[in-house]
């Protein structure tokens, strides 16, 4: 992203609190930095963990119907490699569907903590409930959100839509200070740079717990490289300070398959992240890769904002640059594979398709903002610019790639698939209903940072009607805050969706609360999806 600037109530609970516990304790064994599972399926689950000051030493791994690990019905072993930074994924197979399993690893007379999860269902499935997260900046502020995550009493798995971590070394928020230091403090370029990251981040408790409570299902966007990145470079990157740009990215993937509970990729196809994830007859969630495949470089303003002869912005210009059909984001390959998996849906009789986005997929312009322009800065020249009529500051997102976005759309009508957008990376919260030319095409719920900033912070514009503003302006829009921090917790009936957006009071204050700040709900509407109301 670009900012100017850069179901268990009982037992479930029981282990959520056991579970903050045990990965305190954690923090001074081997098992450091927690346990995690991902890949959900039907019989089948990736565990993950890291051993920590063992060297690399054997191990076992076991996986029960219960959390004091006594109903075991799966174990093995490991090995912790340096090569893989002594990080560990098992694939625990024979499961059955639909039960909430518990696992646990072992190494130099040492245990885990315990982790629960829970595997896909099939066939007749009524609710479904997930949470929708990104953007978690551990310098920035603490992660009780990923605390209120690990709390909620029924949750079947967390779709994660980008962002980790981030690879500033320092603040990239003029006159925002850290809260906390980064490791390594300096950009991260290198492979050992990518790890200490990942691994400062996995020592979090909180963090420990959300992963702990159900699996995860992962994509990343931007930062877990560098911001605002695409196939052949990134706004964040300098080759002259940087190094080569496909090394830097070679060593960012292969950090984040290690830390993340997620498959190791086909080496002919390093960046194939995209998912696709059947949830009973009720939901497919499709998730595709949106960064590494197929993007084009982003457009830039004012580079990118040619002038006429009598010096005004060619505006005509530059909406014919973001319309142009051959910048992509998907490619051909993924646009083909999400229809398929549309019209499979569909066949198959799910009421619902969730389509993963690490951008918001909504049209947006912003409003004039120039009556708040400070009077210098880096922030003057922007604040002006939004007297024109552009979606400024979101051309990274999908509103710079237009073309791509009604491939997509068309896809949606092509199958008749009942669509749920669920994004992230803007650091505002959004309730969103997409339209093209011919009308309502999806709904999207959007949701901003874990820990902060928020838009609103970054751009001064805390005491301004900002969000209020954005969804008067666009039709898109049904409801913005530009000040949120916290998730989207979904939950999906065959007759409706509703979405709790959770907010963080204050990230900046360790324990600060977490309510919820809005609810909404969207229905089924014959072979569509109703609008947005108001819980």
């Amino acid at each position: 992203m670009t900012v100017d600037r850069r179901r268990v109530v009982g037992a479930g609970l029981a282990l959520s609190a056991a579970a903050l516990a045990s990965g305190a304790e954690a923090a001074e064994t081997a098992f450091r930095h927690g346990v995690a599972s991902g890949e959900p399926g039907a019989d089948r689950m990736l565990l993950w963990t890291r051993v920590t000051g063992l060297g690399e030493v054997d191990g076992r791994w076991r996986i029960a119907t219960d959390p004091a690990m006594r109903q075991v019905v799966g174990e093995g072993r490991f090995i912790a490699l340096a090569e893989r930074d002594f990080t560990v994924k098992v694939m625990a197979q024979g499961l059955k569907p639909a039960i909430d399993y518990w696992y646990q690893f072992e190494a130099g007379g040492q245990r885990s903590p315990v982790g629960r999860t829970r595997t896909l269902p099939v066939g007749r499935l009524d609710h479904l409930d997930l949470v929708v997260a990104c953007c978690a900046m551990y310098t920035m502020g603490y992660f009780q959100a990923y605390r209120a995550i690990a709390e909620r009493p029924t949750l079947d798995a967390v779709l994660f839509v980008g962002d980790y971590i981030y690879e500033y070394g320092a603040s990239n928020y003029p006159g925002l200070p850290t809260l906390r230091p980064a490791d390594p403090p300096r950009d991260t370029v290198t492979l050992d740079d990518y790890r200490r990251r990942f691994a400062q981040a996995r020592t979090d408790a909180d963090l420990q717990a959300a992963h702990q409570r159900a699996p995860w299902i992962c994509t990343w966007d931007d930062h877990e490289i560098a911001n605002d990145d695409w196939m052949h470079g990134a706004q964040h990157h300098d080759p002259a300070k940087d190094g080569d740009w496909e090394v830097r990215k070679a060593a960012a993937v292969r950090a984040y398959y290690e830390w993340m509970p997620i498959r190791d990729p086909d080496p002919a196809d390093p960046y194939a992240i995209q998912r696709a994830v059947a949830f009973g007859d009720l939901a497919t969630l499709i998730v595709p890769e949106t960064r590494l495949k197929a993007r084009a470089a982003q457009l830039a303003l004012p580079k990118d904002l040619d002038r006429l002869p009598d010096q005004r912005p060619d505006l005509d210009g530059f909406r014919r640059k973001i319309a142009d059909p051959e910048r992509r984001m998907l490619g051909q390959q993924q646009v083909d594979w999400i229809a398929g998996e549309m019209r499979g849906s569909v066949a198959a009789g799910r009421p619902w398709v969730l389509l993963g986005s690490a951008t918001v997929m909504a049209d947006y312009a912003y409003p004039d903002m120039s009556r708040w322009a400070p009077a210098s800065g880096a922030l003057k020249g922007f604040f002006e610019l939004t007297k024109l009529d552009l979606p400024l500051l979101n051309l990274d997102a999908w509103s710079g790639y237009a073309a791509e976005r009604q491939r997509v759309f068309d896809a949606i009508r092509a199958s008749g698939a009942r669509t749920v957008v669920l994004s992230g990376d803007s650091h505002m919260a959004f309730v969103n209903e997409l339209h093209d030319e011919q009308g309502r095409v999806a709904v999207e719920l959007s949701t901003s940072t874990l820990t902060g900033p928020s838009l609103g912070v970054v751009l001064a514009m805390k005491d301004a009607p900002f969000g209020q503003r954005v969804a008067e302006r666009n039709r898109d829009i049904v409801w913005c805050d530009h000040l949120a921090i916290g998730f989207v917790a979904v939950h999906v009936t065959r007759e409706a969706v509703e979405a709790s957006f959770v907010s963080v009071t204050d990230p900046r204050v360790a324990g600060s609360p977490t309510p919820v700040q809005r609810r909404v709900r969207a229905v089924a509407e014959g072979k569509g999806v109703s609008g947005w109301t108001q819980l």
